[in-house]
Formats: structure tokens, sequence, C-alpha cells
């Protein structure tokens, strides 16, 4: 199989496949116990959130370790946003796991305000502005949209967001950007950031929140307070320490030319609308919309052929909308056809050379069954 759905997992490394069998048979005591072999297990973790700090040039003991990037954006909007009477701003493109959790406030009566997209797919940052005021309590905006790859550049937004209102809090949706592109956050205007190690060659389960020292955080789970007091529970040993081998193992400098490949190809077809844009993209996720052929089809065609896309957010599959395609102004004929692309370091020129072809050939073969 060509494997082309990186943005809803990643495959594990070698390096990581093979630290999970000696985490299993060597490092398996509980951190927490006092006696020596646990205590390097410890510092083990300990290293391993270092490894996380200096990728985004934070402190430590700033970093949170979770189970997976949902825990992450659901913490920090139901603890962030402390002030109930005030008001909470997200984007239209935001994962469904901030999007939800600000939709859970709104039912309990928040006021929630939602800024659109541009047609690249990057936030509207006037509208967003104008969206602040003095009682607003909570921002979120996603660096890296997991829909269409465009960027968004938070550490320059959450600094202007912060001189119309200095108390406001701001988080940032960091999955697909972290170890993609630039991730300085620390220390900046945002206060709260979100990754997994599953989107970069780690395990699934794992994940972090960044919190800045100068944000008092409300716990997320209470218990045995192992993670800095502020999240409970025996610490997912195997998913840390890889997620250490993830990070040092990942490439940013490969897939520019797979990306360019993909566009330049696919562009050439007929009823084709590229939703990624190369001066405004992390080069991992190509949005392709595709008129006149049903995306479902078109998946299940090129898996019987070898090669696996995605359709957009793994977490929000279950929905025929797509509320991030639909703030581009995406035209439904190029919504109900869209297909997502998206590459990781182990992705090769073969591999792009021949999927291209063989998403041409189904193309073709499902417009011509549609039209007689």
């Amino acid at each position: 199989m060509i494997y082309l759905d990186n943005a809803a997992t990643t495959k594990p490394t070698e390096k990581v496949l093979r630290h999970c069998e000696m985490i299993l048979r060597e490092d398996f005591y509980n951190p927490s116990a006092l006696y020596y072999p646990a205590i390097k297990i410890k510092t083990k973790i300990e290293q391993a959130r270092k490894s996380v700090a200096e990728k985004l040039k934070c402190f430590a003991d700033e970093i949170i370790f979770t189970s997976g990037a949902t825990e992450a954006n659901n913490w920090a909007v139901g603890c962030g946003f402390k002030n109930k009477k005030g008001n909470l701003i997200i984007s239209e493109g935001e994962h469904p796991s901030v999007f939800e959790s600000a939709m859970a406030l709104k039912a309990k009566g928040a006021d929630v305000r939602i800024a659109p997209l541009n047609t690249n797919g990057a936030i509207d940052c006037e509208k967003f502005f104008e969206l602040i005021d003095d009682n607003t309590a909570f921002v979120s905006i996603m660096h890296v949209s997991n829909e269409t790859g465009a960027t968004n550049p938070v550490v320059e937004i959450a600094g202007r967001a912060k001189k119309i209102n200095k108390k406001l809090v701001f988080h940032s949706d960091g999955v697909q950007a972290f170890c993609k592109i630039p991730t300085d956050i620390g220390p900046t205007s945002i206060d709260l950031y979100s990754i997994s190690a599953h989107k970069i060659g780690g395990l699934k389960g794992v994940g972090a929140l960044y919190i800045s020292k100068n944000l008092n955080m409300a716990s997320m789970m209470l218990g045995g307070g192992q993670e800095r007091r502020l999240r409970s529970g025996t610490e997912n040993v195997m998913g840390i320490l890889t997620f250490e081998d993830a990070i040092s193992d990942f490439d940013t400098d490969c897939v520019k030319p797979l990306f360019e490949y993909i566009i330049e190809r696919l562009s050439k077809i007929d009823g084709i609308k590229i939703n990624s844009f190369p001066e405004n993209t992390s080069g991992y996720i190509i949005s392709v919309g595709i008129s006149g052929v049903k995306s479902e089809v078109l998946q299940h065609l090129l898996c019987d052929d070898g090669v696996l896309v995605g359709l957009g957010s793994a977490c929000s599959s279950k929905t025929k909308k797509n509320r991030v395609l639909e703030s581009m102004k995406i035209t439904k004929d190029f919504i109900d056809g869209n297909i997502r692309i998206s590459l990781c370091p182990q992705t090769s020129i073969e591999e792009i050379k021949t999927a291209v072809e063989i998403i041409e050939k189904n193309i073709c073969k499902l417009r011509s069954k549609i039209n007689g």
C-alpha cells in the first residue's frame, strides 16, 4: 500500500518500534516508585520533556504530557476559559476537539464567537481582531490546518490580540505544525499550545500541552499529581520516551518536492481545484477538490489499487459537511469530491509518481461511468 493519509496518523518509525520492545522488557517500572530502576525511568521522562521543550523554545516545566491532542485541546478550552461571563473566540478552521469544546461551552450559555477563513484556508485576521473586546477571555487559533495545511502566523496574531486585550488567554492547536514548521512559541504571547506524537512517527495515546509559566492553569485530572500536579495518572512511559525518538527522527526538508509534484500533476486535470497553496502551507497536506465524483467512492477505488488517501479530518469523518472548506467558499461540487493527500518524511517520490497516476486513472474511470 502507498500510504498518503499521514495527517490522520503516521507509521511509527523503526527507531520508535525498536525502543518500544526495550521499554516493555526493561523500562516497565512505575516512574512514581522510589527504587532506583523507577527513578531512572523518571529521569528519562524528564529528558523527553526537555526534547519537546527544545522544539518549542520553552522551559521543560512548561510541558505537560497528556494522552493526546484531543485531551490537550479539551483541557485548554475548558480550563483556559475561566471567565464564564466573558467571550471566547475560535476560528472556523479549528479541529473538532477545539470546535466542539467551544460549542459545549456555548450550550451552557457562553458567548462564543467564530472568525471566518480566507479563501486560502488561513484565518481572516482583520475580522478576527474585530471580534476581540474588553470581555474576551479566551482565544484558540490553529497553527496549521489539518484539512488544507494552511498556516496561521499564530505568534504574531497572539501578540496583536493581546495589544487589544492583554488579559485574554491565547491557545493554539499545533498538532500539524510541530516538527514540520518553526514552532518557537515560548516565550511569546501564546499561553497554551497542543501537540501530538502520532503525527510525527510516534505512538498514539501521547501528546503534550505547553502551559506558559505566566498562566495559572486549573488541573484537568486529579489524583497522584504526576505531571506537575496539573495532570494525574501513571505516565505513559512508552509513549513519552518514544516521543523523543520521533522528534529526533523527523526530517523537515524532504516533502517540498513531493508537494510540488502532486500539485503540478493534478492541477492539469480538468475539474480539479487545489485547496492548498504553496505560499501559505506546511507542505505536508494537499487538499484536492474533484468535480463530478464522490470522494468516498474514489477513496475506495484508490484503496483497491493500493493507494490510501484521506477525506479530511479523521476525527470528523462521520459528518457529511466540511466546515473548513465551506468557510473557504468552496462550492459543494468540489467539497463532495474532496480528498486529502498528506505526506511524511518516509514518503518517496517513486510512491508519489505511482499514486498520482492511479489517482488520475480512477478520476477518469469514475467520470466516464457517470457520463455514460
